[in-house]
């Protein structure tokens, strides 16, 4: 599986559902930076990993200002719940730890993850981020290198590598190798001062601001496929193919999901419209909600990828043959496959349904 964030996969999404499902009985991931904000949506699943008698070690590096002491204190923490340890890997040498390696195993299967997502909040929902996955024997030779590779990011005999402790923790904070996340915050704002120092035609916009948001945090365990998350991936229907080419149907089951609370349009982030959500009645109950969806009316076989703020849901709007529809297309197809599934549909008919997956 190829991951394309944000456009149509969250890493942070994939990456807790797979520390949680239950088929792995090992983990070892190696990351240039971990903070509060991505340990805060792993910490429920790696208890839950590490209640079951999972085993997991952690390699982080301290690079570039950017792991925080509240992320590596995460770490040390959930020693309560069980069998991990975190590595601090460092060279005082003019280099930087870098890799984003993740391997979930058990004893015969392996998942080799090689991305760009570090264990932070922008780098497992927001940042724009791409990641490769293969499945493969514990035997396959691919899978041996990266434990070799995982092993000796670890070995505390190459001088580069020292485990996590208290102490230690204590010693990266005292000799100004992390930082709270709050002094953190207060560098990366004077950055942004002396960059924008500049005279004024230097500072128009030059591309597009598009932001995306991170998925709210689930808590007390819940599993992670139980929690609508901010994104939703659909591949719609017209209501006719002349006549209403415009108009898609929206099932009742999506739009009472916590997704659409509070809801009562869809606001295009192509144009900034907002088009109202229609409830339609059949035999006396409702069972769809239509909306206009301009975009869509050139288009062979629509995808929508659909975002919520705190106030409104925006929506995208693709053609599931170009560039940018083909992932979310794909996407929704490898949910079907997922066990348990993560994409849905409205009728047992895969080219007459509508499909949708929350990520």
């Amino acid at each position: 599986m190829f991951y394309n964030q944000p456009l149509a996969h969250r890493f942070g999404t994939a990456l807790a559902s797979d520390i949680e499902n239950g088929r792995w009985t090992r983990i070892e991931i190696a990351v240039a930076w971990v903070r509060r904000s991505g340990m805060q949506y792993l910490e429920d699943p790696f208890k839950k990993f590490l209640g079951r008698g999972g085993s997991a070690q952690v390699a982080v590096g301290v690079d570039i200002e950017n792991t925080s002491f509240e992320g590596l204190r995460d770490l040390l923490s959930l020693r309560a719940a069980g069998d991990i340890q975190t590595y601090i890997h460092h060279n005082e040498a003019d280099t930087t730890f870098h890799p984003k390696v993740y391997l979930l195993r058990n004893e015969i299967d392996a998942r080799l993850i090689v991305a760009s997502n570090n264990l932070t909040g922008a780098g497992l929902f927001v940042n724009k981020e791409a990641g490769l996955r293969l499945d493969a024997p514990i035997t396959d030779p691919l899978i041996r290198d990266a434990r070799t590779a995982l092993a000796t990011w670890r070995d505390p005999e190459t001088g580069l590598a020292k485990p996590l402790d208290a102490t230690l923790l204590d010693d990266l904070v005292r000799l100004g190798y992390v930082f709270p996340e709050h002094e953190l915050q207060e560098h990366r704002r004077a950055s942004k001062v002396r960059s924008t120092a500049k005279p004024s035609t230097a500072a128009q916009a030059l591309f597009k601001a598009l932001r995306y948001a991170a998925p709210p945090v689930p808590r007390g365990l819940i599993p992670t496929q139980q929690v609508p998350g901010t994104v939703l991936l659909m591949r719609v229907r017209r209501a006719s193919e002349t006549v209403r080419r415009t108009q898609v149907q929206i099932p009742i089951r999506v739009v009472r999901t916590r997704f659409f609370a509070e809801i009562d349009a869809l606001v295009s982030a192509h144009d900034g419209r907002s088009h109202p959500l229609i409830q339609a009645s059949a035999r006396g109950g409702l069972n769809t909600v239509k909306i206009e969806v301009p975009e869509i009316e050139p288009m062979a076989d629509p995808v929508l990828r659909l975002e919520r703020t705190a106030t409104a849901i925006f929506y995208q709007a693709f053609d599931a043959m170009s560039i940018l529809g083909t992932p979310i297309r794909q996407a929704l197809l490898n949910g079907f496959e997922m066990s348990p599934p993560t994409s849905f549909r409205s009728v047992g008919d895969l080219e007459k349904a509508t499909w949708w997956r929350f990520i």
